[in-house]
């Protein structure tokens, strides 16, 4: 699926207080909660949410972005400090892993407290010294690199730390792998040019990666191993052993995303037992890896052991991911067959309503929209809304995701209205599931205030817009290209508007952000140039849009040459300039 207050030091004290007579159970107003009784005495149940929001994260977050974006004017590697933020970006899990541990009596009171009172602390050190060499690196100023990863390392320490004690381990081995794994990709498949752009995208792309395979282990699971023990053991007795246990060893490494590592394990199991689950198993290990070719090749022998039709539960799952092999290389067609596939059996095995026939309905929509059949991916997407909307609930993210997509469409397709409802609607569940301070949650602030600036309606653009801005600078600092682009956004609005003064520096804070990321001659600065120009001209003042104009000019032709149609664009913008000079 397509799918984002500072305390005064005597408050924070007083709240570490109340917080440690409160975990002690001694305190009266513990009494008033619900009591579990524990191994280690007494526990007092903790309401998650307050904790989130005393114990939060933002900040970290928004200092290793905004290091993540500037890590090329230093010679420390980019993989550690894309670690850190993804790690980082994890942060809720860890505190909501530590409440609901010691809710549950899986962390001890003196696990919770360690990770609290303690590990936290030291966080918040590591964090403000980060910050404090980000500051350095903005102003130009020379860094102590040896500091800044001493400074890392301890921090990345801490929160593994913390990650430990709300038995969280699995995100940060997964997190790491999946780094790991990119830069072998990388190897493979790129020069690398040192680009700042190019790491920004490799580090949304390390995103988007785990994003979806977050989804597809909630969506399509694997069989564990013991669901597939009894049928091992009925085919075949005498290797049993052998096989549950390479596949038990791979399943577990596939469940840490270290993909080509699980691969000879899974290998093995099924060159003892032609099960399905293994050709499922080990086609979704290369799928990872990539390796799309032998993704394919493995899936497809899993389909022809099943041409019988005898295993329709186990012939839709290799269905689905052979669609998502062939749609990741590009053949639509395949892709659109197997999904449809997929579709069929869902629907005959589980009934129309069940969510697997939600999430083929889904893929198929996706999938006509990348051929652009607008008409065909929109039935499609509107019919996995609704099983999903009557399985799950209406505010369930699930449903946002299909509403997001939906919203996506109908713009596609003209239809504004519709589009701002949708998309509204998924904004709303994904900040109630979310909270305000969710990157998916700024990017649905973004898609309204796109529409509603389609519509005319200028006021609510802006107010959308605004909101985006304030989400991503506590995300990701101040000085990063996500707050530049939505500078940028508001600017445009603010020009549609007629407020020509508050447009321009907006305009122009984009254009210093992007410059001091990208330097003066990338194409992000030339956009910000045409945007500065453009207001430049409305105000009247023809010679600084004039100077804005070639400059945005300049760049675009030597980048993308003259025949690019952004370069036209601009062109034409600066001729019109030219001719009302005369």
């Amino acid at each position: 699926m397509k799918w984002c207050i500072q305390l005064r030091p005597l408050r924070r004290l007083a709240i570490a207080l109340l917080l440690f007579f409160f975990v002690s159970a001694g305190n009266s107003s513990a009494q008033k909660q619900k009591k579990i009784p524990c191994q280690d005495g007494d526990h007092y149940e903790i309401d998650v949410k307050q904790i989130a929001v005393q114990y939060q994260g933002s900040s970290f977050q928004g200092t290793l972005n905004s290091l993540t974006a500037l890590g090329l004017r230093l010679t420390i590697t980019p993989t550690k400090l894309q670690e850190a933020a993804l790690e980082t970006q994890q942060w809720n899990e860890f505190v909501k892993g530590l409440v609901v541990g010691y809710n549950n009596c899986a962390v001890s009171k003196q696990q919770y407290n360690e990770g609290l009172q303690r590990i936290y602390p030291r966080l918040k050190g590591d964090a403000g010294d980060l910050k404090q060499i980000l500051k350095l690196i903005k102003d130009g100023q020379k860094v102590n690199e040896a500091r800044l990863r001493s400074v890392l390392d301890s921090y990345l320490a801490n929160l593994r730390r913390f990650a430990t004690a709300s038995q969280s381990e699995i995100i940060i081995e997964r997190i790491e792998a999946l780094v790991v794994g990119q830069e072998k990709i990388l190897a493979v498949t790129e020069q690398t040019s040192g680009d700042t752009q190019q790491l920004l995208e490799r580090q949304k792309a390390l995103e988007a990666r785990m994003d979806a395979l977050e989804r597809t282990s909630k969506e399509a699971p694997l069989a564990t191993p013991a669901e597939v023990e009894d049928e091992i053991q009925k085919i075949l007795h005498a290797k049993a052993d052998e096989a549950e246990a390479a596949y038990r060893k791979g399943y577990e490494l596939l469940d840490r995303y270290r993909f080509g590592e699980a691969i000879p394990y899974l290998q093995h199991a099924l060159g003892i037992i032609k099960l399905p689950d293994f050709y499922l198993a080990l086609g979704r290990a290369y799928l990872y890896e990539p390796d799309l070719n032998k993704a394919q090749q493995i899936l497809e022998e899993g389909l022809a052991q099943l041409a019988d039709g005898q295993n329709q539960q186990h012939e839709a799952s290799l269905a689905v991911f052979l669609g998502i092999v062939l749609e990741n290389k590009g053949d639509l067609d395949g892709a659109l067959g197997y999904a449809q596939r997929a579709f069929e059996i869902d629907k005959k095995v589980y009934g129309p309503e069940h969510s697997n026939v939600a999430r083929d309905a889904n893929n198929i929509g996706m999938i006509l929209e990348n051929k652009g059949d607008l008409d065909g991916a929109l039935s499609y997407t509107q019919q996995a809304y609704e099983i999903l909307k009557k399985a799950y609930g209406p505010d369930h993210p699930e449903v946002a995701a299909v509403s997001n997509n939906i919203g996506t469409i109908l713009k596609a397709k003209g239809d504004l209205d519709g589009a701002l409802s949708y998309t509204q609607q998924a904004y709303e569940i994904l900040k109630k599931a979310y909270g305000p301070d969710h990157p998916t949650v700024a990017a649905g602030a973004n898609n309204i205030g796109q529409i509603l600036q389609d519509k005319g309606d200028l006021d609510g653009a802006l107010r959308y817009a605004q909101q985006a801005l304030e989400t991503d600078k506590r995300l990701y600092g101040p000085d990063h290209p996500q707050v530049a682009l939505d500078s940028s956004n508001i600017a445009t609005i603010l020009g549609d508007k007629g407020d020509l003064d508050v447009a321009l520096r907006y305009a122009r804070r984009a254009m210093d952000i992007d410059l001091k990321v990208f330097g003066p001659d990338h194409p992000k600065v030339a956009i910000r140039a045409d945007v500065i120009g453009t207001i430049l001209a409305a105000k009247g003042d023809l010679r600084g849009a004039l100077r804005y104009l070639q400059q945005a000019f300049e760049i675009l032709q030597k980048v993308y040459g003259p025949e690019h149609f952004t370069t036209k664009r601009v062109a034409a913008n600066l001729e019109a300039i030219k001719q009302l000079m005369k």
